[in-house]
C-alpha cells in the first residue's frame, strides 16, 4: 500500500519564511551612495566671441560650411573608414558589453543539469551466481539550481553602475575621435590647398623674375647694365626655384595623409585638382561656457570617469557589509536494478545565507581608502579637462580674430600693391618709367600676395580649431556606433 506523503508543519513553515524573507530583501532599495561634489562655476561668457547672430553654422557638420564638395567628401569618406574610428567603435561595444555582465550579477541565476548512467560488473559472493546473474543498474537525474545574492547594501548595484558609466565614457571617447579625425582632414586639406596657392603665386613670380632676367640682359648687351645687375636677379631667381621642390613636397605629404586618414594606402594617394577660392566661414557666434562644456566630448567623457568612480567607491564601502544569499534546488531521479522494483524521488531545498566579513587584515579599508583616493584624482582630472577646454576655445576665438585683422592688413596692402603695378604699367607705357619699374612692382605684389595667402590658409586652421574647441563634429542624438559603417 502506497501512502501519500505531505509536507511536514516545520517545512511549511522554513517555506514561508524563505520567501518572506526573499521579498523583503528584493524589495529593500538601500543603498550606499557616494555623492560627487559639484564642478566648479564656470563664467557666464567667453571674452572674444561675438554677439549672436540670426544665421549660426551647422556644428555637427561643420564642414558643410566651407561649401567645398572636395573638402566634404574627404571627412565623410574618412568618417566612414577610419581605423582609429573602427577601434574606439570596437571599444564601445566592448564597454556596453561588460556592462550588460555588471547589470545582469543584480539578479538571480537559473541553471538546470542533467545525467544518465549504466552500471555493470561481476559479483564474486555468493559464489553460487552464475555470470548471466550479475544485475546491472540504470539511473538518471535532473535538476535546477538558483542562486541569488541579494543586493542588499548595493554591492552589485554600484558595480553595473560603474560599467554603464564606463561605457558612456567610451561612447565619448568615440565622439571625441570622430571630431579629431574631421579634424585632422580638414586641417591637412586646407593646409594642401594654401600650399598650392602659394605654388601657383611662386610660378607667377618666377615668370616675372624670368622677365626681368631677360630684360636685364638686354641691357647689359646694350652696355646700360653691369653684372652685378645681371647676378641679383640671379640670385633672386635661384632663391625663389629653391622654394618650389618643398612646396610640391608639402603637398604631396598632405595628399597621402589625406589618403590614409581615408582608409587608402599612401601609395594610393590622389592628386589634388586646382584649388577653388578660399572662403573662410564666420566664426560661431552665440557661444557660452556652459553648452560648449555639455557638448565637448572630453569633458563628457572625465565626468562619466568621475561617476565610475564614485560607484566604485561605493561598491567597495559595500564590501564592508555582509551579504546574503538565496539558495533554490530542485532534483528529480530514478534508479533501475535489474530483478529489482525501480526507485523514484523529486525533492527541493530553499536556503538563506549570509557572509559576514570579520577578519580580513584591513584588505577591504584599504581597498576603500584606495577607491576613495582614484575618486579623488578623477575629480582633480575633470577639473583639469574643465579648464583646458575653456582655455582652448578663448585661444581658438583669439587666434582666429588675430589672424582676421593680419589678413585684412595684408589683402590692403596687397590691393595697394597691385594698384602699384597698374600704375607702374601706366608710367611704363607713357614713357615715364622703364620696363623694370612695372617687374619690380609686380615681383613685389607677388610677394604682398603669398604674404596674404599664408594668412588667410593660418586663419583657415584657426577656423577649424575653432570648431574643434567647441565641440562640433557630433550630433547629439546619433548612436556612437553608428560611427563608422560596416
Amino acid at each position: 500500500m502506497i501512502r501519500p506523503r505531505y509536507p511536514s508543519p516545520h517545512s511549511s513553515t522554513l517555506r514561508v519564511c524563505a520567501l518572506c524573507l526573499a521579498a523583503a530583501l528584493a524589495g529593500c532599495t538601500s543603498l550606499i551612495k557616494v555623492d560627487v561634489p559639484p564642478q566648479r562655476d564656470v563664467p557666464s561668457a567667453f571674452s572674444q566671441v561675438p554677439s549672436p547672430r540670426d544665421a549660426s553654422p551647422d556644428l555637427a557638420n561643420w564642414w558643410r560650411t566651407w561649401q567645398d564638395p572636395e573638402l566634404t567628401g574627404y571627412v565623410e569618406a574618412a568618417l566612414r573608414a577610419n581605423d582609429d574610428l573602427r577601434i574606439a567603435q570596437a571599444r564601445v561595444r566592448e564597454a556596453r558589453a561588460i556592462a550588460a555582465m555588471a547589470d545582469s550579477a543584480r539578479y538571480p541565476s537559473l541553471s538546470a543539469q542533467a545525467g544518465a548512467a549504466h552500471g555493470f560488473g561481476s559479483l564474486s559472493t555468493p559464489s553460487t551466481l552464475a555470470p548471466d546473474d550479475t544485475p546491472d543498474v540504470d539511473a538518471w537525474a535532473g535538476g535546477a539550481t538558483a542562486i541569488w545574492e541579494v543586493d542588499l547594501f548595493g554591492r552589485r548595484a554600484s558595480d553595473a553602475e560603474a560599467a554603464s558609466a564606463m561605457a558612456d565614457a567610451s561612447a565619448e571617447q568615440l565622439r571625441g575621435t570622430r571630431i579629431a579625425i574631421a579634424g585632422e582632414v580638414a586641417q591637412n586639406y586646407l593646409t594642401a590647398r594654401g600650399l598650392q596657392r602659394r605654388l601657383a603665386v611662386l610660378d607667377r613670380s618666377l615668370d616675372a623674375l624670368h622677365a626681368l632676367r631677360r630684360y636685364a640682359d638686354a641691357r647689359f648687351t646694350a652696355g646700360q647694365a653691369t653684372r652685378y645687375d645681371l647676378g641679383r636677379v640671379d640670385d633672386q631667381i635661384a632663391r625663389q626655384e629653391a622654394q618650389r621642390p618643398l612646396l610640391v613636397s608639402e603637398i604631396a605629404v598632405r595628399e597621402r595623409r589625406l589618403a590614409v586618414l581615408t582608409g587608402r594606402t599612401a601609395q594610393d594617394a590622389t592628386p589634388l585638382g586646382p584649388p577653388l577660392a578660399l572662403e573662410i566661414p564666420a566664426v560661431p557666434s552665440g557661444e557660452i561656457p556652459s553648452s560648449v562644456l555639455e557638448r565637448r566630448p572630453d569633458v563628457r567623457a572625465s565626468a562619466a570617469l568621475v561617476r565610475a568612480q564614485a560607484a566604485r567607491l561605493g561598491s567597495a564601502k559595500a564590501d564592508l557589509f555582509p551579504r546574503f544569499y538565496l539558495t533554490f534546488i530542485g532534483l528529480d531521479g530514478h534508479v533501475h536494478l535489474d530483478g529489482f522494483p525501480g526507485l523514484s524521488a523529486a525533492g527541493g531545498l530553499i536556503g538563506v545565507g549570509a557572509d559576514l566579513p570579520i577578519f580580513n587584515a584591513g584588505r577591504l579599508r584599504a581597498n576603500v581608502s584606495a577607491n576613495d583616493a582614484r575618486l579623488q584624482a578623477a575629480l582633480a582630472q575633470h577639473d583639469k579637462t574643465l579648464l583646458q577646454a575653456l582655455e582652448e576655445v578663448d585661444d581658438a576665438y583669439g587666434l582666429r580674430h588675430g589672424f582676421d585683422a593680419r589678413s585684412a592688413r595684408l589683402g590692403a596692402s596687397f590691393d595697394l600693391a597691385r594698384r602699384n603695378v597698374q600704375s607702374a604699367r601706366e608710367l611704363y607705357e607713357g614713357g615715364q618709367r622703364t620696363l623694370q619699374d612695372v617687374l619690380d612692382a609686380r615681383i613685389d605684389a607677388l610677394q604682398r600676395e603669398d604674404a596674404l595667402a599664408q594668412a588667410q590658409t593660418d586663419a583657415a586652421l584657426a577656423t577649424v580649431k575653432l570648431y574643434l574647441a567647441l565641440g562640433g563634429g557630433w550630433a547629439r542624438d546619433d548612436d556612437p556606433t553608428a560611427a563608422v559603417a560596416n
